[in-house]
Parts: structure tokens; sequence; C-alpha cells
């Protein structure tokens, strides 16, 4: 239903809706029972009589249908409010005749009751037991001279002795095409009620509604106000602007939805109707920009898309009310999910003060919540007051907001001049400290150039605990590059060869760079030739993992790709690396082998996993760490995979050391003129001939 997204974020358009909340009644009823009206049946609270809206209906006009005794007995039984599913059954072409029979209690005979027009589209003439009693709007057979009625005064109607009365309604709606898609239904729906009770009752709400409506606009317009001339004298502070632009919106909505309570005319009622849909979906979008501009995270283009499109949607919505329905509920529904998401982000990141809006959130929510149970009839109570508290909350919590962050950059902006006053006195200190410093910084010259040798010494350990070359053996060529960022890379490469020919490769990649990343990768390298032949390559690294664990290096991880080649058969496991490529000569295809895993040093029992697949001759598998594939140009741009796979497609024929050459060749054309902000290691091994059955020393 059209009224469900609306109500989600702005409530106080729920009243106006209310009608066609309850307009949706069942379509052709039928019953012969005879309605008796008594002064019980005012007892109330409201003193109204809820008459059954179940009247007789028949299209099109008939003057002698005013009659009592006109036989009536082949209309159908409806209800007045003509919503589109009964239409839809109906030959209805915007006028009709209602019928409906009463049995009046004699107390009540000769005293004015209160007809209550609940609501009305277009003009009727009523007419009890044949005579024309009102004529409600100026009825025309001429739908160009129908002048609708919309007034909230009831008017008396007296029934004489105690018969059955007949109530006659000749109704004509000419714009009922256009009240159906937009209110949901066409017709009309009266009550009655106790003529004094509602006479005074309507003239003390009209009172009362004006009163409380001009107040709440009048508060709306003045925060929109102070926080315009707060964003004028300090136009840094955009927030300011955007929270002045939604809360006057608000009032805009506010005075659309009271001025719509009042008109009179169906096409006015209409014009307010369209005006109040797309000052909704303003309020909305300023709303959004308002929440996005708390949070510096949003990117501003976005930010302004989304107001564009809130712009666009409303000039739409306008221009063509009835085809845009749903162009209207899914503004609302992206707005009001996009408010929710910047909130719940607030929240998740400790904003600041974010509680202060979140409160204002909730009692607008609940004031939601109750007014749609007071909709319903589950609560008593008044739902413009809960839709002006909710909104007010809501109000009041954003400008609390604001101003706390107002009151805190002046109370930074005090520590700040405090901090420059204490700066300010110890300026002749300072001069004369100045020589001591430049003691200082020589002495910090003296610990740099140490610490220089220190990096250097370690970067000439950490490359002697890499092989000084890769293995000569029968069925693999296999060569390595690698090119460290800085003096102490975190990338690792290693090989060990069993006794019965099974070649194990070793590819890692250290978190960071510098001697911590040195220390992890030559505590790997030790697990690596500790424990290389005594399981796979899963529970290898699995063990590899719980040594670094315990070894406690806060922050520092290792990523790991363990190669297995025995026979022609390659087993992959791989702990937080990027995917191996290997290039299979038989279709001349490249195959990514990703598998998931954490890195290692950061769990003891994670289930690593092993691939296994079946080598040809002329296949090749492609080690990489991630600073090839996330090697940016200068327009810091990632080279990613689909660069380096075109490169070992293109260079399969040649050996493993041109191939290296020729993936570096990618790097300097990607990445001419910087160094690589990460470490690239890459390893080549091209399988030549099953090497089943052959011995080597693993010492090679």
């Amino acid at each position: 239903m059209s009224g469900n997204s609306r109500i989600v974020f702005i409530g106080v358009i729920l009243t106006l809706f209310a009608g066609k909340l309850a307009a949706q009644d069942s379509f052709f009823q039928s019953t012969d029972a005879l309605e008796i009206i008594s002064p019980d049946a005012m007892l109330n609270e409201e003193s109204i009589i809820f008459i059954q809206d179940r009247w007789k209906f028949k299209a099109g006009d008939d003057p002698e249908r005013a009659a009592q005794q006109y036989d009536d007995s082949d209309w159908i039984t409806i209800s007045t409010n003509l919503i589109e599913a009964d239409l839809s059954f109906l030959d209805f072409e915007g006028i009709g005749w209602f019928r409906k029979d009463f049995q009046v209690a004699e107390e009540l005979s000769g005293k004015p009751i209160a007809l209550i027009v609940d609501r009305h589209l277009g003009a009727s003439e009523i007419y009890l037991n044949g005579e024309k009693i009102y004529e409600l709007g100026e009825f025309s057979v001429d739908p160009t001279e129908v002048r609708s009625y919309n007034s909230n005064m009831p008017v008396p109607i007296v029934f004489n002795g105690d018969e059955i009365q007949t109530m006659a309604v000749r109704f004509i709606n000419p714009d009922y095409a256009l009240t159906g898609r937009l209110m949901g239904y066409n017709g009309f729906r009266f009550l009655l009620g106790d003529w004094s009770v509602h006479q005074h009752r309507n003239i003390n709400y009209l009172a009362n509604w004006t009163s409380s409506n001009m107040f709440y606009i009048g508060l709306l317009m003045a925060f929109s106000l102070i926080h315009l001339l707060l964003f004028l004298f300090y136009p840094g502070e955009k927030r300011n602007l955007y929270f002045a632009i939604f809360v006057a919106f608000l009032g805009i909505f506010s005075y659309l939805y009271y001025r719509a309570e009042l008109v009179d005319n169906t096409m006015e009622t209409l014009f307010f109707i369209r005006s109040l849909v797309v000052s909704e979906v303003l309020v909305l979008t300023f709303a959004v920009r308002f929440t996005h501009s708390i949070d510096r995270m949003f990117n501003s283009i976005y930010s302004n898309s989304l107001v564009l499109f809130g712009i666009v949607v409303s000039l739409l919505i306008w221009n063509f009310p009835e085809q845009l329905v749903w162009l209207r509920e899914l503004a609302v529904l992206v707005f009001v999910v996009e408010i929710l998401r910047s909130l719940l982000m607030m929240f998740y990141k400790n904003r600041q003060h974010a509680w202060v809006l979140g409160t204002g959130l909730l009692i607008f929510i609940g004031a939601i919540i109750y007014a749609i149970l007071i909709n319903f009839n589950f609560l008593s109570g008044s739902i413009q007051m809960a839709n002006m508290a909710g909104s007010g909350a809501l109000v009041l919590s954003m400008s609390i907001f604001l101003s706390r962050n107002v009151a805190q950059t002046q109370k930074n902006l005090q520590a700040r001049l405090n901090e420059i006053k204490i700066l300010s006195e110890k300026r002749i200190e300072q001069e004369r400290l100045s020589k001591e410093r430049e003691i200082e910084k020589r002495l910090l010259q003296a610990e740099n150039d140490r610490k220089t040798n220190e990096l250097e010494e370690a970067r000439a350990l950490q490359l002697s605990m890499l092989p000084k070359e890769m293995p000569k053996l029968p069925g693999f060529d296999i060569a390595v590059y690698m090119k460290t960022a800085t003096e102490v890379g975190g990338d690792y490469y290693d090989y060990s060869v069993d006794t019965d020919g099974t070649l194990v490769l070793a590819l890692g990649d250290a978190t960071g760079h510098g001697m911590k990343a040195g220390i992890m990768v030559a505590a790997a390298k030790s697990y690596f030739h500790s424990l290389v032949h005594q399981s796979d390559g899963s529970t290898l690294l699995k063990r590899m993992s719980k040594g670094l664990y315990n070894m406690n290096m806060r922050m520092m991880f290792m990523g790991m790709m363990i190669a297995q080649v025995s026979g022609n058969r390659l087993t992959i496991a791989t702990a937080g690396m990027p995917p191996a490529l290997l290039y299979r000569s038989k279709s001349r295809s490249v195959e990514k082998i990703t598998i998931k895993g954490l890195p290692l040093g950061s769990s003891v029992d994670y289930p690593y996993q092993n691939v296994q697949t079946e080598l040809c001759s002329g296949d090749i598998l492609l080690m990489m760490s991630d600073g090839l594939p996330e090697l940016f140009n200068q327009n810091r741009e990632m080279l990613g995979e689909k660069p380096i796979e075109d490169v070992l497609l293109n260079a399969a024929d040649l050996c493993t050391e041109n191939i290296i050459n020729e993936l570096k060749k990618l790097i300097h054309s990607w990445s001419p003129a910087t160094d690589p902000e990460d470490d690239v290691t890459l390893l080549a091994v091209k399988f030549e001939s099953s090497a089943t059955g052959k011995k080597y020393n693993s010492k090679l």
C-alpha cells in the first residue's frame, strides 16, 4: 500500500492518509439486516454512531432514485468509499446513487443528529425519505461545473418518527481516476453523532489544530533560521546549512499538511497532496545530506549525487504524480535506508556524540509506532501530537548534536590558544636551548648512521639466508627474482629436495618491512627446513603458523605458499598468498590456483588445504608475492593479475630465466620511474619431463 512507506520516516503524513487505510474494505458486500439508530449507540467516548459502510449502489444518474419507495432490490451492496478494487467491477464513470435504510429509535425522533462527513471527494445531494435536505459542494451533471465539498463542520439531520428512514445520496466525482490513484478511494464516508457534542468539538478541533500547527511550524522555522545564520557566519561548517534546509523543508511539509486539512475542494486537496509528496522527498533528501555531512568518510560526490537524485525525483513526481508513484516509494526507501546506514556506521565507529542522534531517532520511531497503533485503534491518543513530538525530538537531537560540536570546537580553540600562550612564554627558553638542540641533532645523525649500518648488515644477513641459486634438477627449469622495497624486505623464497626426488618450493611474504620482517623471514626459514619433509604442505603450514604464533610478534604475520612436485603430481598449499598461475602446455592456457588461508602466525589451528593437479611436459608454475599484482603506476592504478597471465601465456615457449626477464620488463613498463612500494618476488618452474624414481641430494 502506498501509505506504508510514508509512515517509515514522515510520520505526520499518516493522519492525512488514515482515510485511505480505513477505506480498504472488501468489495461487493451483501447484507439484508436493517440498521437501528438508537441513543445507546452514541454512548461511546467519541459520541459517534459508526453506521455500517454498506450501502446499495447503482452507477449512472436517474433523479427518480431519490424516492423512498423506489425499487432498489437489484442494486449491489458496496462501500461508499469506492476503492479501486470495487471500481474494477463497476461501470462507473464518476456519477452514481447510494441508498440506505435506517430504523430510528423513538427517543431520537425529531431531534437533531450530527451528520459527520468523515471524508468526501466530489459533490453530492442528500435525500431523506425522498426530500432533498443537503447539497455537499456544488452538484452538477456537467463535470466542469462541479465544485467538490471538503469541510470539517458537521451538519444537522432530523429523523421524524420511528418508521424506516431511507437516505439516498446522489454522488459525482469527475476526478475519480486521479483520486483513486493518489488517495486510494473515490467516494465518501458518513457517520452519525451527538449534534451538540460534535458542533463544539469541531470548533475546538480547528482552534487547537491551528494553534498547535502554527507553534510547531514556528519552532521549525526558528531552528532553520538559527542554523542558517550559523552557516552564514561560518561558511566552513556546511552541516549547519544542510540541517537548516532539512528543517525548512520539514516546516514546509508541516504547513502543507495543515493546509490540506482546511481546503474546500478536491482539486485543491490533490494539489496539496502532490505538494506533500514532493516536500516529503526533499525532506528525506536533505536529511540524508545532513547525516552524510556528520561523518567525513562519505564522498561528497556520492552525497551530492543523492541530493541531485532527490531533486530530479521531486520534479518528476510533481509533473507526473500518477505515473510515478513507484518512483516516490523507491526514493523514500532509498533515503530511509541511507539515513539508517549512516547512523549505524557512526555507532559502529564510536562517533563522538552519536548517541544524541540515536536517542532522537529512537523517540521518532517510537512516536511513529504509537501513531500507527492509534490509527488502527489499538491505543487512544492524538496522532498529530505523537507525530509532532517524534519529529520535534528528532530535530532537537540534531540541533543539540550540532551545538555540542560547536561547543567542542570552541573548547578545542581555547585549548589551542592556551597552548600558544605557553609556547610564547617558552620562546626565550627555546632560544637558550637552541645550541643544545644542535648538539642533539648531531647525535641523532650519528644514531641514524649507526642504524643505517645495522640495516645494511641485516639486509646482508637476510640475503644470506636465501638460496644463492636455484637447483639444477633433471626435468625442472627453475628461476627466481627478488626486488626489495627497503633495506630489509619481507619476502622469502626457498627450496628443498628429498632423497626420493620430491621438490618442495616455498615463497613467503612477511607483513611490512625492516628488522621485524627480517626476523620473521629468519624464523620461517628455520621452521621450513626443520619440517619440510615431515608432512604434506597443509600440515607444514599449520606447524609453521603455530611456531610463529608462539613468537608473539604483535601484528606480524607471514603469507606462505608451499609447492610440492613429486613425479608429475603438483601439490600446493597456501596461507594468505596471491593465486599461483599454472600454464598448461596442452591447452595453451593459464589457470589460477586460488586457495584461501590465513597468514602464518595468526592462528594455531587454521585448517589449511592442499590442492593437487597433474603436470605435463611444458607446464609452467609461477609463484609470486603480492608486490607484483599490487604494483602501482604513476596514476595510482594497480597492475592486477591479467597482464601477468598475458606475459606468461606469450612467453611460455621460453626458459624460466627469460620468462622472469619478460615479467621484469612488465614491471619497468608499468612503473618505470618509481621504486616498488612492496617487495616483488617471482619463482618460476617449468616442468620438462617426469622425474619419478630420481634420487637427489637434499642439500643441493
